[in-house]
């Protein structure tokens, strides 16, 4: 069975250059509001009343926060934590599902304070 391969995009970052400079950037914070897909049932029959009460109820709504690692026409692409060799997982949302998306911090490298003060509080 061939594999299948999703279609040529310019916009998306191949190259090891591309991925060379997005790892070089700094990630924005950002928050992602966006509604998402469902599904129900399975290989089996359903009941018409439960399968119908579904299909009527509204799309959950979804809000995200993360590290914005790129962006593009069909996608953004965000991940919760990053490490100086190492990130977290990435989640990437449709732009045909977001709803709303909002820069939370500074998006210059220049605007982003050299630590966050923390008033001698400590995590934990």
């Amino acid at each position: 069975m061939p594999h299948i391969r999703p279609a040529s995009d310019n916009t998306n970052p191949t190259h090891s250059d591309d991925a060379d400079r997005a790892l070089a950037r700094v990630w924005p914070v950002v928050s992602v509001n966006w509604v998402d897909a469902e599904a129900r049932g399975g290989p089996g029959w359903e009941d018409p009343e439960d399968m119908v009460e579904f299909a009527l109820r509204p799309l959950a709504t979804v809000h995200t926060v993360g590290l914005l690692i790129h962006e593009c026409e069909q996608f953004v692409a965000l991940t919760d934590s990053r490490a100086p060799d190492q990130v977290g997982a990435v989640q990437k949302i449709p732009k045909a599902w977001i709803t709303s998306m909002e820069f939370m911090v500074p998006t210059k490298e220049e605007e982003v304070p050299p630590t966050l003060p923390m008033d001698g509080s400590r995590a934990g």
